[in-house]
This record gives C-alpha cells, sequence and structure tokens, in this order.
C-alpha cells in the first residue's frame, strides 16, 4: 500500500516509486524526456505582440497618436520602421534577438526591464504588421518638414500604441463572433488569422529568385508563346524595362540594405549596377513613389476595399520604395524581393495590355501554363526515379480518355500514390484585406472545388483500374491529394475545418483510404525537395506522417521545419537557378 499521488510514477508491478526520467521519442526521431514531449499543435506557431497597454499599463489614445504622428518627420518615421522590417527580414535572423535589441535600443529604466520580461516569456515587439500601419498612418499624416523633439521619442511606442487598436475583438458584431458559420463563412477572427497568415509567410529569397529565373526567363524561351513571343521580350514592349535590368537594380537594392543595414540608397550607388544610369533610372521610377502618390495609392486602396487599414499593402507591395531626394528609400526588402521576382512582373504586363481583352486573356493563360510547367518540373525531381512513378496529364488522359476529368500529376509509390493537381489561383484583396467573409469562401471553393473533382475522378480511375496507366494489375489502397497553389495559400485549422466540410456537403474525396487534402506552394515543394536531396523521407512519407502529428492542420512548411526539425540544404536544381542569376548580376559589375 502507498499514498496516492497525482501523477505518481511506479516501477510497473510493485510499490517501488520510479525516480529515473522517462524518455519518449519525437517525429525527429530525438528521443527527449517525457514532461517536455506533448505534441506540438498550430497555436504553438504564433507569436503575439506586446501592445502600449500591456508595456505600459495605459492604452493608447487614438486621437493621441495621429497628433504625434502630425508633428514627425514622415521619413524619420519611415526610416524606423523600415530599419527594423530590414533587420526582421535579414537571413538568419534570431528574431528572439532582435526583440531584445529592440527594447535595448528604444526603452530605458524600469520600462526596459518590463519589456525584456515580455521578450523572456517569448513575446514580440517587431512585428511586420505593426511596422506596416504604422508606415502607412506616418504616410497618411506626417510632413516632410521639421520635428517636434517631444515627439521623437515616441516613435518606438507608435507600433505598440496602434497595437492597442488592432484588436477588434470588442467590436465585433454578435453574428460575425464565430470561427465559420453554419454556411462556410469565416467569421471576422478566421478572416484575420488567413491575412495574418498571408501578410506573414515567409521570404525565401533563393527560391523567389530560382523561380523567377525559370518561370519568366528559361521556360518561356524554351516555349514561347505563338502570338505573344517569349515573356521578357514582352515585358520589354509593354513596360519598357528590361529584365536584366530590373535584376540588376533590385539585387544591388537587397544587397545594400542586407549589407550595411541602411535603407536609404542614393542614387549614385546604383551607377556601379553595371546598366546604363537611366536604365536603372527607368527601373527606380517604376517600383518608387512619392510620399504625395503614396498618400493617394492608400486613400484609393482603403475606399475600394472599404477598409482594410490593418492587414491591406497593396501600395506598398506595388511600390516597395520610395522616393526621397536623389535617392529611394526600402520600405521593406522582402516586398521588394517579392515585386520583382513574385507574381507582380506578370500584373506589370496585364497593366500594359490595357484593354487588350484577347491579349490579356491569351497572358493570363500562358502565365498558368508556365507555372505548371515549372511545379511539374519540381515533382519529377521529387519522384523517385528508379523505376517511372511520376505521369503527367497527357499520361492519364491516353489512359483513361480523352473526355476524363484528370489531374496534373501521380505519383506511384506502388501501394500508395500522391495525386496532384496544380492552381495558379491568389487570394483576392478582399480576403488579403480581411474586408470579405464571401470573398473567402469564393477564394477557397475556386481553388479547392473544381481540383477536387479532378482529384476525385483520377482515383477513382487508378483504384478501378491502374494497368492502362502502369501495366500493373495491383490495386492500391491509399491516396494523397495535394494541391499545389504556385502563388501560395493560407493553410490553417480554419482553412483545412473550411475544406473538410466544403468537400463533406460535395461528397468528394470521402472513400476509405483518400488522405485529408494538402495544400502547398512551389516553395514547399523545395524544401520536400532538399529533405529528399539530404536523404530524408520521401515526399509520400512527409504527407503520411503528417496525418498523425501535431501540425497536420499547419502547412507542410512547418510540420517537416518545427515539429520534424529537419533543416534541408537547398536542392542542386534550385542552387543552381538562383545562383545562375545571382552570378548574371556580378558579372556586369566586375571589372574588364
Amino acid at each position: 500500500m502507498v499514498e496516492m499521488e497525482s501523477g505518481g510514477r511506479f516501477i510497473a508491478g510493485t510499490t517501488a516509486r520510479l525516480l529515473a526520467s522517462q524518455y519518449v521519442q519525437r517525429p525527429s526521431g530525438i528521443f527527449v524526456p517525457e514532461r517536455i514531449a506533448s505534441p506540438l499543435a498550430p497555436i504553438d506557431l504564433m507569436r503575439t505582440y506586446v501592445t502600449h497597454e500591456e508595456l505600459t499599463g495605459e492604452e493608447s489614445n487614438f486621437s493621441a497618436i495621429i497628433t504625434i504622428l502630425k508633428s514627425l518627420n514622415v521619413f524619420q518615421v519611415l526610416a524606423f520602421t523600415s530599419t527594423w522590417l530590414a533587420r526582421y527580414y535579414t537571413p538568419g535572423v534570431d528574431h528572439d534577438a532582435l526583440d531584445r535589441k529592440y527594447v535595448e535600443e528604444n526603452f530605458q529604466g524600469t520600462q526596459q526591464i518590463q519589456a525584456l520580461s515580455f521578450v523572456s516569456d517569448g513575446r514580440a515587439f517587431v512585428a511586420p504588421q505593426l511596422l506596416h500601419i504604422t508606415a502607412k498612418m506616418a504616410v497618411i499624416y506626417s510632413h516632410e518638414g521639421s520635428n517636434d523633439p517631444s515627439a521623437v521619442e515616441y516613435i518606438p511606442l507608435l507600433p505598440l500604441g496602434l497595437g492597442d487598436h488592432m484588436d477588434q475583438s470588442s467590436e465585433i458584431p454578435e453574428d460575425e463572433n464565430i470561427v465559420v458559420d453554419p454556411g462556410g463563412l469565416p467569421g471576422v477572427l478566421a478572416r484575420h488569422l488567413i491575412s495574418n497568415q498571408h501578410l506573414n509567410r515567409p521570404l525565401d529569397s533563393a527560391s523567389l529568385m530560382g523561380s523567377f529565373s525559370r518561370r519568366w526567363r528559361e521556360i518561356p524561351r524554351e516555349n514561347p508563346h505563338r502570338a505573344l513571343g517569349s515573356f521578357e521580350d514582352l515585358y520589354k514592349r509593354k513596360v519598357g524595362i528590361d529584365l536584366d535590368d530590373l535584376e540588376s537594380v533590385v539585387i544591388a537594392a537587397w544587397c545594400h540594405v542586407m549589407q550595411h543595414n541602411n535603407v536609404y540608397i542614393p542614387a549614385d550607388y546604383f551607377r556601379s549596377c553595371g546598366i546604363a544610369p537611366e536604365n536603372a533610372q527607368k527601373v527606380l521610377s517604376h517600383l518608387s513613389c512619392s510620399t504625395d502618390s503614396m498618400r493617394s495609392h492608400l486613400a484609393v486602396d482603403i475606399a475600394e476595399l472599404n477598409g482594410g487599414m490593418e492587414w491591406s499593402i497593396a501600395p506598398f507591395e506595388r511600390f516597395p520604395m520610395l522616393k526621397l531626394g536623389d535617392g529611394v528609400l526600402v520600405l521593406d526588402p522582402r516586398l521588394l524581393m517579392h515585386r520583382a521576382f513574385g507574381w507582380l512582373p506578370y500584373f506589370d504586363v496585364l497593366e500594359g495590355l490595357g484593354g487588350d481583352k484577347k491579349g490579356s486573356g491569351q497572358l493570363r493563360d500562358y502565365a498558368g501554363h508556365v507555372s505548371e510547367i515549372y511545379a511539374l518540373e519540381i515533382l519529377h525531381s521529387i519522384a523517385p526515379s528508379l523505376n517511372r512513378s511520376i505521369f503527367y496529364e497527357n499520361d492519364l488522359r491516353e489512359a483513361y480518355g480523352a473526355r476524363q476529368k484528370v489531374v496534373d500529376a501521380v505519383i506511384d509509390y506502388g501501394d500508395r500514390w500522391v495525386i496532384v493537381d496544380v492552381s495558379t489561383r491568389q487570394l483576392m484583396r478582399e480576403s488579403v484585406a480581411g474586408t470579405s467573409s464571401a470573398t473567402v469562401k469564393k477564394d477557397l471553393e475556386s481553388l479547392v472545388r473544381a481540383k477536387a473533382e479532378q482529384i476525385q475522378s483520377t482515383i477513382d480511375s487508378i483504384r478501378n483500374d491502374e494497368s492502362p496507366l502502369t501495366g500493373s494489375s495491383r490495386r492500391a489502397n491509399i491516396f494523397y491529394p495535394v494541391i499545389v497553389a504556385s502563388e501560395g495559400f493560407p493553410f490553417n485549422p480554419v482553412v483545412s475545418s473550411m475544406i473538410e466540410d466544403m468537400l463533406r456537403g460535395e461528397g468528394l474525396l470521402q472513400d476509405p483510404g483518400i488522405a485529408p487534402v494538402q495544400i502547398v506552394d512551389i516553395s514547399e515543394l523545395e524544401i520536400v525537395e532538399g529533405v529528399q536531396e539530404s536523404g530524408g523521407p520521401s515526399f509520400v512519407e512527409i504527407l503520411e506522417g503528417k496525418r498523425s502529428a501535431g501540425l497536420w492542420r499547419a502547412g507542410i512548411r512547418e510540420y517537416i521545419l518545427v515539429e520534424l526539425g529537419l533543416t534541408p540544404k537547398r536542392s542542386k536544381r534550385l542552387d543552381k537557378l538562383w545562383t545562375g542569376l545571382f552570378n548574371r548580376v556580378i558579372e556586369k559589375v566586375r571589372p574588364v
């Protein structure tokens, strides 16, 4: 007989207390003490920022913040927000150390001690959404004259003060104070979760540059459109800028900010880019605007969205640099990289086509086709290579008939199949800004529903008889549906639940042996590619392991990097692409 004790452990079959620590194996293979081995959950990926009220004990007054902004020079405020954004996006940065640096540089005395205690608890001071809204408010309200000295000291508190007013939980209408309603419409908090995840998606500069080099340059050269030609020629005709010059200016600006931690770049700096000064100026004019122009763009953005002040940064995405004297101020280096190497060059050409509906339609189809080719190249690299294991749309149509609904690719792992369809669908502005539940639902339906029908049809064909495709009479039992959203799509517990409810209502992908749909982007496929080259688990093993993981409702990126604890190198394919672009730029500045 022994005294009962909550949580007490004993050696099996005895009354002897178990003194040694118990160890369990994590998904990464590492053994850790049982007391710290509780499974991860998506909420563990979140960091919460510190607000003014938490730090000072007093809620900030919104009118007082406006008064302070009106007494400050706009460029001093923007230099502050841009510098901290640049530090935040520095490759390999330790964000806990960065928050500590923010506190040590900006607060004194007891306020600093209190702030450091928040950092020790894992709370954030440097949050992109707070810095962006501070920059927007400064553009709208601050001036270009001299500062009020008494207001300058308050600049580090401005993001925290505005953080007090981004929390609208007390103002949410009763009918929207839900996660997702029975009709599949997300509530305010769910919309903001999606907006937050979209805004804070990680920057992988190598993936961006590699994708740009292959998708917008190499593939279109190899497969030019019969009417439009190659993308770079089309860009030169409609935008007036050579993609070589775009690469040179943006890489030069990025390197300046990252190496010198200086967000202001004088115009003379671009004379060393190895391109004609007038060409560099064309690029800078295209990517930057004045404060007056930015103020107008912000006003239009807010008016068109009927709100969205907290999350929409579309004007900053279009103009990530601000004209300042003879130089430019880089508002956000991450936005600068996405502006040049992401999807926005496509919209530059689309705008250049004006009202040409035929040309716009051709461009839209062509851009989607090129993006699909690039995604399938990564899948080809991922697929097992000992025997033929990947089959494409044409193979599926040949096997099951031209009229059969099929996906873009399937990967055969013997008794398991990965079924993949590619989409270039992007979140609409209202979804990004968190202003419309109906738009979020429409985005998700457009991304998932049609793809689910094609995935279901393909699974049915393979499950009924795979011999027309593989020549084998075996019957596969397990299928892993994957939608590649090439431009990214927030994947979290809310989105995952909405997808499940939608597919359940449609009766799609509900059969035994069909795993939940996974949404991945290009950079996540490249992470899988790197994992496999490093000797890690295969794509299907990753998808299989994620089903029972703590982060099964989070993205594949988080499952691989956080729960599995893997740190894969970039694949050889991606390394060749992004270093090729970088070396192209460097060659221009080498002395002859």
